[in-house]
């Protein structure tokens, strides 16, 4: 009979205690609104639509073009809250330049044989209001590098998306990011 109260005393502090981690929880989202946080960046305020170049090429590592271009298109639609729309048509035109790719001389083991490396990639873009030739506010560099494990896997494949991916965030950040 002990053991049933005990229990239930016990089941129903549980509950408490989750009853007021969610009230915690949802005070604390008032007071994160309250507050004027966002955590999107507000570039509607400032341009109306987006367009993204198909970016140069100018590494020696062929077809980069596109995955770069899914992975900035990723990040304007994760962080900004104008559309993306055609270059042709959009107030601000992403374009840029891979300029780099190569492979970091890695870590061997003691018979010489290479057990670990890294893709790094480097990149330059700006951000110019459509059909002008001059950035709108300098061009941002943004290198990458991530280091993977050399094995029977696609392992640089996935550590040249993971870097084109962190590249395409920094870009983003930086280009759209509110000037005082």
């Amino acid at each position: 009979m002990i053991a049933r109260v005990d229990a239930a005393v016990g089941c129903s502090e549980r509950r408490a205690s989750r009853v007021r981690r969610a009230l915690i929880a949802l005070a604390l989202c008032a007071v994160g609104t309250a507050c004027g946080y966002s955590t999107g960046l507000s570039v509607a305020e400032r341009y109306q639509s987006i367009g993204i170049a198909v970016f140069g090429n100018d590494s020696f590592e062929r077809d980069l073009e596109r995955p770069l271009y899914d992975e900035i298109s990723r990040a304007i639609r994760n962080y900004a809250d104008a559309p993306i729309v055609d270059p042709e048509h959009a107030d601000v035109v992403v374009r840029g330049t891979i300029k780099t790719y190569h492979r970091r001389p890695g870590i061997r083991s003691p018979e010489n044989q290479l057990l670990e490396t890294a893709v790094i990639i480097d990149v330059e873009a700006g951000l110019y209001k459509r059909g002008s030739e001059a950035p709108l506010h300098g061009l941002i560099h943004a290198p990458g590098s991530v280091g993977y494990v050399i094995g029977p896997t696609q392992n640089e494949m996935d550590a040249r998306n993971r870097d084109l991916r962190l590249i395409a965030e920094r870009l983003v950040l930086d280009l759209f990011a509110p000037m005082n």
